[in-house]
Parts: structure tokens; C-alpha cells; sequence
């Protein structure tokens, strides 16, 4: 494989979109904060967005996540001095082994309509190859990704990646099972268990996450998955599966998605990893996990709960969580430039 610095032949320099535009535009600082977070709600709320964007990934913008991603942002700014739109490129710095770009932008209903989209993604798409090679290196053969999800409602914005040469790659379909409040756990078979998340050692389910989902589309990702989850991470409603001597086998990591609360004025719990490491699978395991954490949630007074499945995953999970009174919801799809 060639260099990235020959795939992603990136530009000697990358200008910030026109001010014929309408907007002034900078680089974000830590003042803008406020402002961003309250763009960032409003453009939620007009494209009606399944993931919503909490305070701290504002921080991040500013910082890089917990300071070690390299990220640049640009704000757009009206006359009246108000903050109208945001783009930001994050480049993921703790995977190694392959070279990925995260971007993403917010523009005010308003703004729209005028070109701000596509000039920003151009300008993302520039600065993206920029970082990416000085990041890695010019002669680093690792493959690299631009990439972001976007909701499969938002049409616009899909045409817009597509018209950039973004491809679709993967559809993430989101599934809800709404709660009654009576749902029984389901009892482990074959000499296994599930306990509580607190009994085990975060380490050991780590391993037992990266192993398992070392055959998932982009494996490269599972460790920012895994440290994006656990972030979120509500014990109350999160088990792990033992084997029967005693070891980690499987596991299902689910949060309290805050800002979605606020945002549809109603409580969910949401599933963001459920893995069986390969040596336990056929033994139902999945479905002993699943049943723990419907049970654990719908006790605790949780209206219903979420997960999202990639629709192409081998393992036919869509199908077992329709056996589990899943339904589909939205659906977002993964757009990226593979180089």
C-alpha cells in the first residue's frame, strides 16, 4: 500500500468557507461554549436526531476528547455577533492502526440553504487529509476513513455526502422494546450465569468486548466504542455472563441516554454494547443478557429501551432482537471515504 500522503493527496492549504456566505468565521474557543451548545440543541430539535450531543462533547470540540484527539473547529458568526453554524474534525489519535477522521457541523435552520453545508464539508474534508497525514505520517501505509453518521431522515445532508464522494457504507437501525414494568429476567442455561456489571472487573469485560467484537465492521473502532459506553455506563441496568468457572463470557453495557430524556420528555434506557465472546456463543447467552437488563430497567420505572444493530451484522442480531420484542425505530447510516 502506498502512502497516506499519496492516497489522501492533501491540499497546501485549506481556506474557511466565503464570507459571501453571510457568516465571519474563526476558530472556536473555550467562550463559545454556550453559544455552540445552544446551536447544537436548536439544529436537534428542527432535524429531529436520534443521538444528541451532551455538554461534554462540547468540551471536546475545545479540547479533543479528554485531550487526546486532535481536533479544529470553526464557528460562523452573523452580524449580530451570534453563532450560527459549527464544524469541527476530530481525528482519532488512539487508534494506531488505522488513520480516521470523525467530522461533523451544525448550521441554524436559518443559515441553511445558501452553500454553508457544502462549503464547510469541503472545508472539513481538506483539513481532515491535512491531519490525518500529518497525525500518521506521510509514508504510513495504515489505511484511513473519513467518516460520520448521519440520521437516514435527513435526506439533504445525505445527498450532500454523497455529492463529496462519500459513500454509504453501513445502516445502524435503531430498535425500542417499550416497558411495562412486570418483565421477568431470563435464567442463564448450560452451567452459566449473569450477574450484576459491579461484580466484575472492568478489565476482564474489556477483553472479553474487544475479542468479540473483533469480526464486527470496523474493528479498529471497538476500543472508542467501548470508552464512549462506558462513559455512559448505568450499572443499574448493565450484566455480565459467566461461564461456568466463574469467568467473564459475555456482557451488556447499557447507559441512561440524559440528553434524549430532556430532549423527548420521556425515560429510556439504552443499550450501547451487548458481545459474547466467540468460545461461549450458542448458548443463549444474548438472550440471558437481554432479559436481565429489560428486567432491571422496566423495575426500575423506565418507559422503554433502545439499542441499534448494524443491519449487515452476520450474526443476524436484528432478527433475535425482534424475538425479544424489539421494533424499529429510526435508522443512521455510516458515510465515509475509505483511502
Amino acid at each position: 500500500m502506498t502512502g497516506l500522503a499519496e492516497r489522501l493527496t492533501p491540499p497546501a492549504s485549506v481556506p474557511h468557507p466565503g464570507v459571501h456566505l453571510g457568516l465571519r468565521w474563526r476558530s472556536i474557543i473555550a467562550s463559545d461554549a454556550p453559544s455552540v451548545y445552544e446551536l447544537i440543541r436548536t439544529v436537534e430539535a428542527a432535524d429531529d436526531t436520534h443521538h444528541r450531543v451532551s455538554a461534554s462533547e462540547v468540551a471536546d470540540m475545545i479540547e479533543g476528547r479528554c485531550g487526546t484527539d486532535w481536533v479544529d473547529a470553526l464557528v460562523g458568526i452573523d452580524a449580530e455577533h451570534r453563532i450560527c453554524a459549527v464544524a469541527t474534525v476530530r481525528v482519532l489519535r488512539r487508534i494506531t492502526d488505522c488513520a480516521n477522521a470523525v467530522v461533523n457541523a451544525y448550521v441554524h435552520p436559518h443559515w441553511r440553504g445558501r452553500g454553508l453545508g457544502r462549503a464547510l464539508l469541503y472545508w472539513q474534508d481538506g483539513r481532515a487529509r491535512q491531519m490525518l497525514v500529518e497525525a500518521f505520517g506521510a509514508d504510513s501505509e495504515i489505511p484511513s476513513s473519513i467518516h460520520n453518521f448521519v440520521d437516514a431522515h435527513m435526506t439533504d445532508r445525505r445527498r450532500l455526502y454523497i455529492a463529496a464522494g462519500f459513500y454509504a457504507k453501513r445502516t445502524f437501525q435503531i430498535m425500542y422494546r417499550e416497558l411495562e414494568g412486570s418483565e421477568k429476567a431470563l435464567k442463564a442455561k448450560h452451567g452459566y450465569s449473569v450477574v450484576p456489571w459491579d461484580e466484575v472487573a472492568t478489565a476482564d469485560v474489556r477483553h472479553v468486548h474487544m475479542d468479540a467484537f473483533l469480526e464486527h465492521y470496523r474493528p479498529s473502532l471497538r476500543g472508542i466504542w467501548w470508552d464512549e459506553a462506558t462513559e455512559e455506563l448505568e450499572p443499574r441496568w448493565s450484566f455480565v455472563a459467566l461461564d461456568p468457572h466463574g469467568r467473564p463470557a459475555g456482557y451488556c453495557l447499557t447507559g441512561r441516554p440524559a440528553e434524549r430524556w430532556i430532549a423527548n420528555g420521556r425515560t429510556e434506557a439504552y443499550i450501547y454494547l451487548l458481545g459474547v465472546d466467540a468460545e461461549h456463543r450458542g448458548h443463549s447467552l444474548s438472550t440471558a443478557l437481554l432479559g436481565a437488563t429489560v428486567s432491571a430497567a422496566a423495575a426500575s420505572g423506565v418507559s422503554r429501551i433502545g439499542l441499534d444493530v448494524d443491519t449487515e451484522n452476520p450474526s443476524n442480531a436484528h432478527a433475535i432482537y425482534e424475538r425479544f420484542g424489539f421494533v424499529d425505530g429510526p435508522a443512521e447510516v455510516f458515510y465515509t471515504i475509505d483511502q
